[in-house]
């Protein structure tokens, strides 16, 4: 038996419903890119969990009693507070989302023709890398330990940096965005920091997911420390943090960068006046951060991660009793599927046949097609309605009765995002 959400509902939401003869149109208007489809047509929204999810009571009681005051407000201390007590970072600094703190920091911190290190970028980290001139690279663990399969090589990230001239970050994502939310070792990240040291390198952890990245450290140990303390072990090998608090921070929009160095704190806050605002706001309403103070508090409650990821398991579970392939283990926040079928672009191709039989949109990254789950928004019979449906797609593609799509646009960058195809 199935453990229930940690919360009641108070406020519904009525489901967008549409015809086939719609989604049909639809998504021929969107290039049969389930990125270009209007949300006011979609029935159940998988394709992100990023600012997606669904905020208390508390939360928005602390938005309507936040005052908005141009510098100083009383909601930036409370937030700076919050945030020092969970990560043990003296400097932090709110910005509007995460990849506001990629762009500003890696401004700051970068010189052109510099390399920087990773266990998986995301598609906009390696847009704002690329964009200054610097190469990203990937070194995921090629003999990754279950569950961490979001750890880096180790021997290769060594290797790379001991010749590496230009060697200017490494970058732990936490947890690794690829496949769904794979979590990183406690022990890989500290001998991580232990070869940033040697090298002199900065080491730098995009923490967006660091509450899912930490129930799964505990849930693979022995040890019986909280999800706050082994939070506080992972960011006490970090030089510098940033994340998107639209994650694991449970709000809509919103994010912070924590630093440890005074003398780059204040170019930090230089920055941040010039591209997002005062920088006791960072770009945000007052009451965007007093959300953002609440949020990663709740982030820590171990009843809520509990059940949040055994929803993305039991996710992937019934996606396999409905003969879908999936990729296993399941992550921390998406469960991730395998085309059925090896033709070019079938994972746009699966994705847009899920749309089209049932109004599910899913998101495609790196020919997979990723099936996110908003934070306390969708119901264990929501998911229920997702597999049955998604497997019903899956047969009709397996069997040949698959969409043929030809690509009709090719975009200068952000394939995913931005790219257009036609049937044929």
């Amino acid at each position: 038996m199935c453990e229930p959400e940690p919360y009641r509902i108070k406020v519904v939401e009525p489901l967008p419903r549409t015809t086939r003869r719609t989604r049909l149109k639809v998504l021929e208007q969107a290039g049969y890119n389930p990125f270009l489809i209007p949300a006011r047509y979609v029935t159940l929204d998988l394709i992100s969990d990023s600012g997606t999810g669904a905020m208390t009571e508390q939360q928005w009681a602390a938005m309507v009693r936040a005052r908005e005051d141009f510098a100083g407000p009383a909601t930036f201390d409370e937030f700076v507070a919050q945030a020092r007590s969970i990560t043990g970072f003296p400097y932090v600094q709110p910005v509007h989302q995460g990849r506001s703190a990629e762009n500003i920091l890696f401004r700051i911190l970068l010189k052109r023709g510099q390399t920087v290190f990773a266990n998986t970028h995301f598609e906009t980290t390696r847009g704002n890398i690329e964009a200054l001139g610097c190469r990203a690279v990937d070194l995921p663990s090629h003999d990754p330990e279950p569950p961490f399969l979001g750890n880096i090589d180790l021997q290769r990230l060594e290797a790379r940096v001991a010749r590496q001239k230009r060697a200017g970050l490494i970058i732990l994502t936490l947890t690794s965005n690829i496949k769904g939310g794979q979590p990183v070792s406690l022990e890989n990240i500290a001998r991580t920091r232990r070869i940033a040291r040697r090298h002199k390198i900065p080491l730098v952890l995009d923490a967006s997911r660091f509450a899912d990245n930490a129930y799964l450290i505990k849930e693979n140990s022995t040890s019986k420390q909280s999800v706050r303390s082994i939070c506080r072990r992972m960011f006490r090998c970090a030089d510098i943090i940033y994340l998107s608090s639209k994650k694991d921070g449970l709000v809509n929009i919103g994010g912070f960068i924590a630093i440890r160095d005074k003398r780059l704190y204040e170019t930090l806050r230089s920055e941040i006046i010039r591209q997002e605002g005062y920088p006791t706001s960072g770009g945000l309403a007052a009451r965007d951060v007093a959300a953002m103070t609440l949020g990663l508090s709740d982030a820590l409650d171990e009843d809520f991660l509990r059940v949040h990821i055994d929803r993305i398991r039991s996710l992937a579970r019934m996606l396999r009793q409905n003969g879908v392939e999936v990729f296993e283990p399941a992550g921390g926040h998406a469960a991730v599927i395998f085309p059925a079928n090896d033709s070019r672009y079938a994972a746009f191709a699966l994705s847009a046949r899920i749309y089209l039989e049932a109004g599910i949109r899913t998101g495609v990254f790196e020919e997979s097609v990723r099936i996110a789950v908003p934070r306390r928004v969708y119901t264990r019979d929501h998911l229920e309605y997702v597999a049955d449906r998604i497997g019903r797609a899956y047969r009709r593609e397996r069997q040949g009765k698959r969409l043929r799509l030809k690509l009709a646009y090719r975009p200068a960058e952000f394939f995913n995002f931005f790219a257009r195809f036609r049937t044929g």
